[in-house]
C-alpha cells in the first residue's frame, strides 16, 4: 500500500474532476490518498481545511502528482523536494514541457509508477538566497525555505528552472558584478542576468540565447539578458560552483524565480545561487526520451 499526494488546480474543472477520479481509483486499489486543492495565491484546501502551502508537509508520501499546468507543477516542487517523494506531472496547460503525462493516460501512468515500471530522473535544483539590504519576502510563498544558521534564521528559495535578476525600469539597464566560486568573474550592463538549471535551460535561458542542456546533467548556466557593449555569451558551470550576482550603480533590480517576481533588490545587495545537495526526482515514462520530448514540445510551441 502506497501513499499518493495529489495537488490539483481546481480553477481547471477537468483537473479537479481527474483528481477525484484518480483518488477513487487509488482508494479502490488499496492505496492512501491526500488530495490538495490549490488556491491562489498560495494556500491549499485539504479535507475542507485551508492551509498555507508553505506549511504543507508530504512526509511519508511515496508519490506526488501535479494536475494542472506548469505553475501547479512548480508549486509542488519544494514540497516534493523536502519529502523526497518523486513527482509526476499531468499536463493541463499549454506547453507542458515539464509534464509528461496527458490526462487520459493518468491511470495507466499511476499503475506503472506504483509498480516501479518507470524511470526516476534526478533533476538539479538551485538554492537561492539574498544578502545586503532589506528584501521583501512573502512568507506564504511555498518556495521559501527557512533554516537556522550562524546569523539566525536564513531565508532562501528553491528554483527548478532559473533565478533571474533583472531591471525594474523599462528602457534602463542595470549594472551587475558576478562571482563564480567566490572569485570575481564579469561585470555586466544588461537588462538582467539569469542562472538556470539544466531543466530550466529550455525556458527563459533558451529565449535569451542560452544553450539547451540535457536535463539530467549536474550543471548550471549563466546567461546575460540583452548585455550592452560587453560579453554576451552563456557560461556553463559545474554543479559544485556557486554564483553570486551583486547589484551595482543606483538602480535596483528584482529577483524572479521560476517566473514569479519574489523580491526587490536594492543596489549593493547580492543574490547567491548554488546547486542544492539533494535533487528532485521526476517520474519519467521509459518510452519518452529527452530528444523526443524536446522535439515534440518545440513543435507544439511553433504551432501555437
Amino acid at each position: 500500500m502506497a501513499t499518493v499526494a495529489l495537488l490539483a488546480n481546481p480553477a481547471n474543472d477537468a483537473a479537479a474532476k481527474l483528481a477525484e477520479d484518480a483518488a477513487a481509483w487509488l482508494h479502490a486499489e488499496g492505496h492512501r490518498v491526500r488530495t490538495l486543492l490549490l488556491q491562489l495565491p498560495d494556500t491549499v484546501v485539504e479535507d475542507g481545511t485551508v492551509t498555507p502551502l508553505s506549511s504543507v508537509r508530504l512526509s511519508g508520501a511515496d508519490l506526488a502528482v501535479s494536475l494542472g499546468g506548469d505553475g501547479t507543477f512548480l508549486r509542488l516542487i519544494p514540497l516534493a523536494h523536502a519529502s523526497g517523494a518523486p513527482i509526476l506531472g499531468v499536463n493541463f496547460g499549454h506547453l507542458g514541457y515539464l509534464l509528461q503525462v496527458q490526462p487520459p493516460d493518468l491511470e495507466a501512468a499511476l499503475g506503472r509508477a506504483l509498480d516501479g515500471d518507470v524511470v526516476l530522473q534526478e533533476r538539479a535544483v538551485l538554492e537561492v538566497r539574498t544578502d545586503g539590504g532589506q528584501i521583501p519576502v512573502d512568507e506564504r510563498d511555498p518556495s521559501v525555505l527557512l533554516a537556522e544558521g550562524a546569523e539566525g534564521t536564513v531565508r532562501h528559495w528553491l528554483a527548478l528552472n532559473e533565478v533571474v535578476v533583472e531591471r525594474t525600469y523599462p528602457g534602463h539597464t542595470v549594472r551587475f558584478t558576478t562571482e563564480i566560486g567566490g572569485q570575481p568573474f564579469l561585470h555586466y550592463r544588461a537588462d538582467g542576468v539569469l542562472v538556470a538549471t539544466p531543466t530550466g535551460s529550455t525556458a527563459y535561458n533558451l529565449s535569451a540565447g542560452g544553450p539547451v542542456l540535457a536535463p539530467t546533467m549536474r550543471s548550471l548556466v549563466i546567461t546575460p539578458i540583452a548585455a550592452h557593449l560587453g560579453f554576451d555569451r552563456s557560461v556553463v558551470l559545474d554543479a559544485d560552483q556557486s554564483v553570486k550576482v551583486t547589484i551595482q550603480g543606483v538602480r535596483p533590480a528584482v529577483v524572479v524565480i521560476d517566473g514569479r517576481t519574489l523580491a526587490r533588490v536594492p543596489p549593493g545587495s547580492s543574490i547567491s545561487c548554488r546547486t542544492a545537495p539533494d535533487p528532485v526526482r521526476f517520474v519519467t515514462l521509459a518510452d519518452q526520451g529527452f530528444g523526443t520530448l524536446l522535439r515534440n514540445t518545440l513543435a507544439a510551441e511553433r504551432e501555437r
